[in-house]
């Protein structure tokens, strides 16, 4: 028997092709800016079209010995070089060419060292957007 809801454990990220299993409380942010179209015959009701998109990818990664995620995003960061960025999930799938703006080190005294990560999608000819799947699985 099949679950009704999908799980955030079944989901997978993967950057520039490398699934990274070492990731938590991953975040996915969709917006559009606005644009006001309203004119006289919207009859009273303002009308509202979407723009440009933009989307944020938001996760913590373990620093954990012998996974070299942690290095990579960091490397990354600081290097400024894009990744292929794909998340996926029993809704579908988005592919992103991403630039890691925020990876932020978290040394808690009752916790393992971490990151809190942020992926934005940056210029590039690659990444082919919101791909939405069938539903059927990751």
């Amino acid at each position: 028997m099949s679950a009704e809801v999908v799980l955030g454990l079944d989901a997978v990220l993967t950057i520039d092709g490398a699934e990274i299993k070492n990731v938590k409380d991953l975040t996915v942010n969709l917006e559009k800016a606005e644009a006001d179209a309203s004119t006289r015959a919207n009859n009273g009701w303002r009308a509202t079209v979407g723009t440009l998109k933009d989307a944020s990818i938001e996760f913590t990664v373990l620093n954990k010995n012998g996974d070299t995620s942690f290095g990579m995003l960091q490397g990354l960061w600081s290097s400024g070089t894009p990744c292929d960025v794909g998340i996926s999930d029993a809704g579908g799938a988005l592919t992103l060419t991403c630039e890691v703006m925020n990876f932020n080190v978290n040394q808690n005294l009752e916790e393992v060292v971490s990151a809190d990560v942020t992926l934005k999608p940056t210029q590039s000819s690659s990444g082919g957007g919101m791909n939405v799947g069938s539903g059927t699985g990751p």
